[in-house]
């Protein structure tokens, strides 16, 4: 019996945004649980400009409220750089397992990934403002 399994959501990115995630991860010399998520899907993402951006998507700087698919609970957080991170004040790093998973994702979107301790980790993007 065959398993089908829902293909990931797309990623999208805007030029600039490209540029800082992927310098990010060409100068991380430490590893960070987040890091391989982020370049993973810098790697499957898809450049779109200004026209192309109807509808909107997870971007540096965007407040997202998700769903962990797991625990069911909702959060509201705002992605940004490593040291814009602040837990006080819901803002999380690119390089936190869900802020590299955030990273290009639309409201409607359900992304599902391994994390380091082994467990699948499961979030629904509930809304997002950029």
């Amino acid at each position: 019996m065959t398993v089908k399994t829902k293909a990931p959501p797309k990623v999208r990115v805007t030029e600039a945004d490209f540029e800082t995630l992927a310098a990010i991860g060409r100068a991380s010399r430490t590893p960070m649980p987040g890091l391989d998520l982020l370049l993973d899907e810098l790697e499957r993402s898809s450049i779109v400009a200004g026209p192309d951006r109807k509808k909107p998507f997870v971007r540096l700087g965007s407040r997202v409220t998700y769903r962990d698919v797991s625990l069911m609970r909702e959060r509201t957080v705002r992605v940004g750089l490593p040291g814009e991170a602040n837990v006080d004040e819901n803002r999380i790093s690119v390089l936190a397992p869900i802020g590299a998973a955030l990273i290009g994702l639309s409201a409607g979107d359900v992304f599902r990934w391994i994390g380091a301790d082994e467990r699948t980790r499961e979030i629904e993007v509930l809304a997002v403002e950029d």
